[in-house]
């Protein structure tokens, strides 16, 4: 028995080893499409950091069948990185520059394909629906960071913006009537990156700032869910004795639709007052039906909860005896993303 504890121990040692080398290879590969001067060391950052993902995806403690996500991500990210080199190769061959709107609308199409961004949105529910929580957030948020910066050196407003309105579309329509948490996400991920490209139009300020909420928003949220482990809706009634944090997990959802007076409401507002400035008043207008569509999604984990609110189970109350310890740092995360009054000073960038 003693034998066999000290090679259980050497094997979680070591996986918590490869982790820690697979999580620097992933930040690391992002710093160095950030940092690359050519587009040969740009691709060579975006291969690793896909070399680096696809085995993190293999650390699931749900026993998810990632097999099939790890396929279909390692499809996606090689034919859209092989797209890709071969229009640097065609530039370099060719002697054709950034200027020519074949190969930078293909360009844009590999990363766009990358991203998730619609049309090429398919993908992302299908993925995220085997992942775990931790992967969720890694795929939501730092695997979005290198796509975005090449994106922003391919000179091709034009499909940037008809990418932006139908990841707009796609990801309010088809957040629709979703009972699953990881799926409106998901969605939820598409609608924001059409708001992601909008802003990239105007300002990199503005894009880096709504990239920043949104992220501290679905740490908070990826973080709440994977502490209670809730799937679906009707999971809600897990958190139902303890109203302090039904009402923080309501929060964020609510602030990742925008609703004011909280934090994702700032960067909404500022990229609707930029495309108002540049006439883009049916765009703007377009942009707040489908934010209100989505919003009914993000509605219905708080009508939920309020439903079940008469429920006690005695299982339940076990769960709500060990929040206490952890009350702080829900507490303190989501504080970031209800107060906002302090933020108005970044308006100057508009």
């Amino acid at each position: 028995m003693f034998k066999m504890n000290i090679s259980m121990n050497n094997k979680n040692f070591k996986n918590k080893n490869i982790n820690f080398i697979l999580y620097l290879m992933l930040f690391f590969s992002t710093f160095i499409v950030m940092n690359s001067s050519s587009w040969l060391s740009a691709w060579m950052g975006l291969e690793m950091n896909m070399m680096s993902f696809i085995p993190l995806m293999m650390n699931n403690k749900n026993h998810l069948p990632t097999a099939p996500s790890m396929m279909m991500y390692f499809i996606i990210q090689s034919v859209s990185s092989s797209i890709l080199i071969m229009m640097m190769l065609n530039m370099k061959n060719i002697k054709m520059s950034l200027n020519n709107n074949l190969i930078t609308s293909v360009m844009l199409m590999s990363l766009i394909m990358k991203l998730g961004g619609a049309p090429f949105h398919w993908w992302i529910p299908k993925i995220m629906n085997n992942l775990s929580w931790m992967n969720c957030l890694i795929l939501l948020t730092w695997q979005k960071i290198a796509p975005m910066i090449l994106m922003i050196q391919v000179p091709n407003l034009s499909m940037i913006f008809m990418s932006a309105i139908l990841s707009s579309i796609y990801g309010s329509l088809l957040s629709m009537n979703q009972t699953s948490f990881k799926m409106i996400l998901s969605f939820s991920s598409i609608n924001h990156l059409g708001w992601l490209m909008m802003s990239m139009l105007f300002s990199l300020k503005m894009m880096m700032m709504y990239f920043l909420f949104y992220s501290l928003i679905n740490i908070s949220i990826c973080l709440n869910l994977n502490k209670f482990n809730m799937i679906n809706l009707n999971h809600m009634f897990k958190i139902n004795n303890n109203k302090m944090i039904k009402l923080i997990m309501n929060s964020t959802f609510l602030s990742l639709g925008g609703i004011p007076p909280f934090l994702g409401f700032l960067p909404k507002l500022m990229i609707l007052i930029l495309m108002i400035k540049n006439n883009l008043f049916i765009e703007a207008f377009l942009m707040i039906i489908l934010t209100l569509l989505i919003i009914s999604i993000y509605i219905t984990p708080f009508t939920s909860s309020l439903l079940l609110n008469k429920m006690n189970i005695k299982w339940m109350n076990k769960i709500n005896k060990n929040l206490n310890s952890d009350k702080f740092n829900f507490y303190m995360i989501n504080l970031m993303l209800t107060l906002m009054l302090f933020l108005m000073l970044m308006t100057k960038m508009i």
